[in-house]
């Protein structure tokens, strides 16, 4: 059963951060400049503060118009954030994602310190490529018999 920590060993441990004081405005330029959807927010000394993703953008513009992408961080993104640890399953992972729906997972170690982050297509991926792997030992097996 594959868990957090391999997945995190093939994709990488890098989190795109963001201040909570930085604005919307930032956040958005940096979650299109990055590809992503979300960023993991940190207090000054990299501890994990909460979680903006696009659809708390999304939201915010919804209500406030143009006026949320001067608005602060802190005041859109999730303060009581899931979070996964590094022994975790994938499987257990995505059943906590479906059931939550929660598209990014922050990896935090024992020590509570930031180790990653696991988004629902790299959950997916692996469960793919475990699923891939178990066919064709079984396919193995049937050949040898």
């Amino acid at each position: 059963m594959t868990v957090v920590a391999e997945v995190l060993n093939r994709k990488g441990h890098s989190v795109a951060s963001i201040l909570p004081s930085e604005t919307i405005r930032t956040a958005a330029r940096t979650l299109t400049d990055r590809r992503i959807g979300a960023l993991v927010v940190c207090d000054r000394r990299g501890r994990l503060a909460g979680i903006l993703s696009e659809r708390d953008i999304v939201r915010a513009v919804a209500m406030h118009g143009a006026d949320a992408l001067d608005m602060p961080v802190e005041d859109l993104m999730t303060r009581q954030v899931k979070t996964c640890r590094p022994e975790d399953t994938i499987k257990d992972l995505m059943q906590m994602m479906t059931l939550r729906r929660h598209r990014h997972v922050p990896v935090c170690n024992e020590a509570g310190d930031l180790a990653g982050v696991i988004s629902i297509g790299d959950a997916v991926k692996a469960r793919l490529d475990e699923q891939a792997h178990e066919v064709a030992v079984l396919k193995d097996l049937a050949l040898v018999r």
